[in-house]
């Protein structure tokens, strides 16, 4: 059976993705800077300076599926910096013979974006585009189920405070995808020969405001808006990021919610809802805060 390298197979995204290849009979092997101990794959560490240690791990690999990236700057490692290590990661690929590349990008990624993070997504695509290898190339959205970040911190501050406050209007729009159709659909497309490039979207989509009254009616919490500037939230949030030891939301990513960066039209590509997926787990959902610093450290 084919040999894959996931980047982050015990991350948030990799660890769904392993999973949907294990259950496809693939070997998985991973590139990460955190593994289990207990780990049960083979793990080679990121090395982005040693060529020779990331041929290593691409030796035999048939599939490259690359979740790599940087929300932020934790420990210096800048969006321009992300893309010079994705490009490292890639051309061990090349030199290693992979045949394929499947790429988790972002929905709406711009050269021009106000934002870095979409930038260099960008930035990152096109690199994938010419790296010779034929590609996949997968653009979720805001990602929901399991330990994801975003949804779950929602209904964790809406379980502790009787107010929420909503940047601008509320009235801008997201598209959530549920975590493991994401994984299912990025296996599938590994599995194919054309270079694509796909939204991973599912059935729904929501203003950010009526997402957080969504989220509230699911878990039975009152949910009463507070409509504040941007930057009022911001400073807030920065607050809450001293009491959660977190990043809990950049003003980048407000300002990327607000431009709907996360919200594209189309066909859903993903089938499982929100609403039911919100039904089916409205008692766990909320009760711990997920914190992304923790889960990297």
């Amino acid at each position: 059976m084919p040999t894959d390298l996931v980047t982050g197979a015990y991350g948030y995204t990799g660890t769904y993705l392993r999973r949907s290849l294990e259950s496809a009979g693939h070997t998985v092997r991973t590139l990460t800077g955190h593994a289990p101990a207990d780990a049960d794959i083979a793990v080679f560490p990121y090395r982005f300076d040693d060529p020779g240690a990331l041929d290593d791990a691409f030796a035999g690999v048939t599939t490259f599926y690359n979740t790599y990236w940087a929300r932020y700057a934790p420990g210096g490692t800048s969006h321009r910096q992300a893309v010079a290590n994705t490009a490292a990661l890639l051309a061990a690929a090349v030199r290693m013979g992979v045949e394929r590349v499947v790429h988790l990008s972002i929905t709406n990624p711009d050269a021009d974006s106000f934002y870095a993070y979409y930038r260099g997504k960008a930035e990152v695509e096109d690199l994938i585009a010419g790296s010779g290898m034929t590609y996949a190339v997968v653009r979720p959205g805001v990602i929901f189920g399991g330990a994801d970040i975003l949804l779950n911190n929602i209904a964790w501050l809406l379980r502790r405070f009787g107010v929420f406050g909503i940047p601008g209007d509320g009235r801008y729009r997201l598209r959530p995808v549920y975590v493991e159709d994401l994984a299912e659909l990025c296996v599938r497309l590994g599995a194919g020969e054309n270079d694509t490039v796909v939204d991973a979207v599912g059935p729904e989509w929501f203003t950010f405001e009526d997402l957080v009254g969504t989220i509230a009616g699911a878990i039975g919490r009152r949910f009463r808006p507070v409509h504040l500037p941007p930057a009022a939230v911001a400073l807030l949030l920065r607050g809450l990021s001293l009491l959660t030891r977190d990043v809990v939301l950049t003003r980048d990513e407000i300002d990327g919610l607000m431009a709907e960066l996360v919200m594209v039209e189309g066909e859903a590509t993903c089938p499982t809802p929100l609403t039911g997926y919100l039904h089916e787990n409205a008692d766990r959902i909320g009760r711990d805060y997920h914190s992304e610093l923790a889960r990297r450290g």
